[in-house]
């Protein structure tokens, strides 16, 4: 009878440690991969970030925009998500995927970063045993490049001035000596393959602003445009009008097709998200313990006036930065919501965020596990109410031995008192056994 006691207490046991050992998860983890690591300019790839028992935030960085730039800078992956690689030019450029506040299910931290790299290369290759040209294939192919859209200008020099680096603004302003008829513009651009037009020896009319215009043209088409206006002063003498009506700014009424916008926004050190596009007038960004922007924007009018507010003295936090570019009545606003953040500032959020994110990790950890939590405690149960039955019987069985002396007979010619003193002894014993229970 005993063996047969021990044998069932260590099958629950077992069976107890065996469900308890159901509950135990491995070490959550993350990989990160991209679809294509050779890409031309203008295709694009996906990156995929995948998390196995795990879930947080990632940022994503480029280490070379000008190459490739990435779909968003930072995301939410609970599972797998994929993000949109798009090249820019031939190069190479690192893309970096950093956990910022991600946790596996036993709430550890993953911290450290890992990157792909992706190389753009100018020319198309054929497919192999393809001709390069299928509809000549007498004709070699030519390689295909890509041209540039610079269409600036490294400096101006009017008469003995020059203009460069901040100076060099999309309008200029120059004064002029009475005295002076005439003055030289010249003008030095910043890529090899762009021309100029619009420099030279510029005749002076007294008394008035004389307006010019530096014309610049990519190498793929891309124009801009420079204005020089040059303010001769005021002398007796009467001195005709000189200057050619070719130079002169005409009054083009301003149309939809012509309304002021921005042609270039570039901030630097901040990425914009999206990408930024003279259509598009709404930018988010974030940034970490800066004090002012260093924006360079410009206008597809050379008379349009460029307004930045809210670039200096950031606060920590919100900034809103709008940027107005006007001509007469005409006007187009660009917002960008950038989010300053400060180094404690980012720890505290991750810490909120993280603490969150771990509130809804285990909520669903014990969604997902209602049944099998039941099923634990329901053998917990069982097996506690068969290990107290063992105790008891164990007890009864030695406290009736005890109580009879192991003589159970009753003699006939025992008294009738007697008799019911032993009854009523039985009876006792038997009540203290039922309170066990």
């Amino acid at each position: 009878m005993k063996t047969v006691k021990k044998i069932l207490i260590f099958i629950i046991i077992t069976m107890f440690l065996i469900s308890l050992q159901s509950i135990v998860y491995a070490a959550g983890s993350y990989s990160v991969s991209a679809s294509s690591k050779s890409l031309t300019p203008g295709k694009t790839a996906t990156l995929t970030i995948k998390t196995t028992n795990a879930e947080g935030k990632f940022n994503v960085t480029s280490s070379n925009p000008g190459v490739v730039t990435v779909g968003t800078s930072s995301l939410w992956v609970s599972s797998s998500e994929n993000i949109t690689l798009t090249a820019k030019g031939a190069g190479t450029a690192t893309i970096t995927v950093t956990p910022v506040s991600v946790s596996d299910t036993d709430l550890n931290l993953i911290t450290s970063p890992k990157s792909v790299t992706i190389t753009v290369s100018a020319n198309n290759t054929p497919a192999p045993n393809q001709p390069s040209n299928p509809t000549n294939p007498t004709t070699p192919s030519q390689p295909s490049t890509t041209k540039s859209g610079d269409a600036t200008l490294k400096s101006i020099t009017i008469g003995g001035k020059t203009y460069s680096g901040s100076s060099l603004k999309n309008t200029i302003s120059y004064t002029a000596e009475s005295s002076v008829n005439s003055i030289k513009i010249s003008a030095t651009k910043n890529h090899s393959k762009a021309t100029v037009s619009g420099t030279g020896t510029k005749s002076l009319v007294a008394g008035q602003t004389n307006k010019f215009q530096i014309n610049v043209t990519a190498e793929n088409g891309t124009k801009k445009t420079y204005n020089v206006n040059i303010i001769r002063l005021a002398d007796d003498a009467t001195v005709p009008n000189i200057i050619d009506d070719q130079t002169q700014i005409p009054d083009v009424p301003i149309t939809q097709e012509t309304k002021p916008k921005l042609t270039t926004l570039i901030i630097k050190d901040v990425e914009l998200n999206p990408e930024f596009n003279p259509e598009i007038y709404s930018y988010t960004t974030n940034v970490k313990n800066m004090k002012q922007l260093e924006i360079d924007a410009t206008a597809n009018m050379a008379d349009a006036k460029i307004d930045i507010e809210g670039a200096t003295e950031l606060k920590e936090g919100d900034n809103v930065i709008k940027i107005t570019v006007t001509l007469g009545e005409e006007s187009s606003v660009y917002i960008i919501d950038l989010k300053n953040e400060t180094e404690q500032q980012e720890i505290v959020g991750m810490t909120d965020d993280t603490d969150n994110k771990k509130d809804n990790g285990n909520n669903k950890f014990i969604a997902g596990n209602l049944k099998e939590i039941l099923s634990i405690l329901m053998i917990c149960s069982l097996g506690i109410i068969a290990i107290r039955y063992i105790i008891l019987s164990y007890m009864l069985s030695k406290e009736f031995d005890e109580s009879t002396d192991g003589d159970l007979i009753i003699e006939d010619d025992i008294e009738d008192k007697g008799v019911k003193v032993r009854n009523q002894n039985i009876a006792i014993e038997t009540g203290k056994i039922g309170r066990h229970f």
